[in-house]
């Protein structure tokens, strides 16, 4: 099975940022993987590129030994240094053809969208998934504004690549958001931001195990 064939599969995907864990990248890496996330993406955005090598080196290792993918925010020379499964590019990042050609096609792209033109265009560019978003307000991205429930059902039926929901995602509204007809979601503070980040990614992957991943 190639790492895109993987992609289809995946319901839980975590967003790991050290401003936010309440516990060391490493360890925060170590508990969602054994709380049950499939895919990982390393967001950091403030250290320098050979911090940021180190750092996302071992969490390669980490990822690597249990099967689950590791996705590099932004960063795609290191990406492609780290040997990472791939690399997810925001709006103002390079585009996905541009990162195409540095980091080669058996890594994943995946794109930030926040409006039906957006993920459209990703598509076009070649991204392998789409992170649509933000679902709800989030202090993550305080500078995007929300874009609500509806845009879930209204990009399902747009592209035909995976699509992740993202936003502020939290187990209290996570019922809302899936019966939106989303399949995968991705969460960083309600997780990695928690006292107990193991049961905390526990609880979103039980509530996801049994919903129908769509493509």
């Amino acid at each position: 099975m190639t790492k895109k064939d993987f992609l289809h599969r995946i319901r839980l995907y975590v967003l790991i940022s050290n401003s936010i864990a309440t516990k060391s990248v490493k360890e925060t890496t170590r508990l969602v993987i054994d709380g049950g996330a499939d895919a990982i993406q390393l967001r950091e955005k403030t250290i320098s590129d050979s911090e940021f090598i180190k750092l996302a080196g071992e969490v390669r290792d980490i990822a690597t030994k249990n099967g689950t993918l590791l996705i590099i925010n932004d960063r795609v020379h290191i990406a492609r240094k780290v040997n990472a499964d791939g690399v997810h590019l925001g709006q103002q990042d390079m585009c996905a053809l541009e990162a195409r050609d540095i980091i080669g096609n058996e890594k994943i792209i995946g794109v930030s969208t926040h409006s039906i033109t957006q993920a459209k265009q990703a598509q076009e560019d070649g991204a392998d998934y789409i992170a649509i978003g933000p679902i709800y307000p989030t202090r993550t991205k305080d500078h995007e504004p929300s874009v609500g429930i509806e845009i879930i059902r209204e990009i399902s039926g747009t592209v035909n690549i995976p699509l992740i929901a993202i936003g502020a995602i939290t187990l209290d509204n996570l019922d809302e958001v899936l019966k939106a007809g989303a399949s995968r979601i991705a969460v960083c503070s309600a997780i990695i931001g928690s006292k107990d980040i193991y049961s905390s990614t526990r609880q979103f992957k039980e509530k996801l195990d049994g919903v129908q991943v769509h493509r």
